[in-house]
């Protein structure tokens, strides 16, 4: 049942009122030598497991880091955009356990591993002219590299179910992988091409975001024609359970339970969603839409493992809001506002601690912040006390970072070349 938007509420807390706690990092690791982004990272859920990719491109000072040169498209040449990039992985001490690196352009943009912490991946660019990309899939024990598959356009995401059975990435179209015991290797099992429609301007069809529940039987994805769709994964075929298409541009960002159940949606004008996946299957529409009453894009979304609280991050200007919303009754409940001191761009959930991290910064050669708030609940009521628990500042802006199943680690990765670990 969809709901009226709710608008922007002022009975909830938006900037903490008391003194702001720095949060120093376990680690800090560059595996750039700090030449490189890190747009994206990924943790084990016991956390013993880091990975993170290099990625490096020069933006304009208003460009969106979602943006993706499309296939027939010649990107402009930018020499600093070709260097050695990687993916690496990391233990919870800090030490290096395995790296793969290549010579080539813009690099990893987006990198998984699977909740056990048996296998990782990534995906990104390696060449301009002609443009291509690539997904990669290793053993997250040894690095032993298990899939090198080439795509057309950029990869924008990569995911893994639990068991890392299943690898699903996101460009050109939603490609599927399942892992072979036989060989210790993956195999394309099958692909998903979008419908054919025009994309938001300045955009090439194609796929933005990608997630898989655990179990590798539901995949969703958003696409930058403005659909958001659901897949089922059966013993290896896809097929398209339902098809959605949003108002006005496009979904930066999807975010999936475990169980597949439910998945919460970015939106533009300031909207976000959730969608419970059996009634969007059935209806074809967002279950929930919450309207911030702020204009700019939500490019980062959360949701929790019940399904039951979502979180979207939006631009306002040069800072940001962080809305956390929760269903009671049916109906979306503002449990919390907090703000951010500059563009917030990813958000992380783990309701089962209570906390939530978000990550924040723009434009490039800023400094951004990782924030961690707590007292998150499913329960609807407001959190009425400040509830920032910790922030960190770091040298340049900061796009991912994600919290570990079991609530012992939290991750970042910025522009100041690091991925950071703390301990919530």
């Amino acid at each position: 049942m969809k709901t009226p938007s709710a608008p922007v509420s002022t009975s909830v807390s938006a900037k903490p009122a008391h003194p702001v706690v720095t949060k120093n990092p376990v680690w800090k690791i560059s595996p750039g030598n700090g030449k490189y982004f890190i747009n994206s990272v990924a943790v084990s859920a016991d956390g013993s497991k880091v990975v993170g990719g290099t990625f490096y491109h020069v933006y304009s000072g208003t460009a969106s880091r979602t943006k993706s040169p499309g296939r027939g498209e010649t990107p402009p040449a930018t020499p600093s955009d070709t260097g050695t990039f990687g993916t690496y992985c990391y233990g919870k001490s800090g030490a290096l356990l395995w790296k793969n690196e290549f010579v080539g352009w813009q690099g990893v943009y987006w990198v998984a591993i699977s909740a056990d912490g048996k296998r990782a991946a990534s995906g990104g660019l390696f060449a301009q002219t002609p443009q291509a990309g690539f997904v990669r899939a290793f053993d997250a024990t040894t690095g032993v590299l298990l899939l090198d598959y080439p795509t057309q356009q950029r990869v924008n995401q990569v995911a893994l179910s639990r068991d890392g059975t299943w690898l699903v990435s996101a460009a050109e179209s939603v490609v599927l992988f399942r892992f072979n015991p036989a060989t210790n290797k993956y195999v394309k099992a099958d692909e998903f091409i979008p419908p054919v429609s025009a994309p938001a301007a300045g955009y090439a069809n194609g796929v933005v975001s990608v997630g898989i529940s655990a179990d590798g039987a539901t995949i969703v994805f958003a696409d930058y024609a403005g659909h958001l769709g659901v897949l089922a994964n059966t013993a290896g075929k896809l097929s398209v359970r339902r098809q959605w298409k949003l108002p006005t541009s496009f979904c930066h960002m999807l975010s999936l339970t475990p169980d597949g159940t439910a998945f919460a949606a970015g939106g533009a004008a300031g909207s976000f969603y959730l969608c419970k996946t059996a009634k969007f299957v059935a209806d074809g529409k967002p279950t929930y839409t919450y309207n911030t009453g702020v204009s700019e894009a939500v490019y980062g979304v959360a949701v929790s493992a019940n399904g039951n609280v979502f979180v979207g991050v939006v631009n306002s200007g040069d800072s940001g809001f962080v809305y956390v919303v929760s269903i009671v009754d049916f109906v979306p409940q503002l449990q919390a506002r907090f703000s951010t001191v500059r563009n917030p761009n990813s958000a992380s959930l783990d309701l089962a601690h209570g906390v939530l991290a978000v990550a924040d910064g723009h434009p490039d050669g800023t400094p951004g912040n990782f924030y961690l708030f707590d007292g998150i609940t499913d329960s609807g009521l407001p959190i009425t006390a400040p509830a920032l628990r910790w922030q960190y500042q770091t040298g340049n802006m900061s796009w991912p970072i994600t919290i570990s199943a079991d609530g012992s680690a939290v991750v970042g990765g910025s522009d100041d070349s690091n991925i950071y670990y703390f301990r919530p």
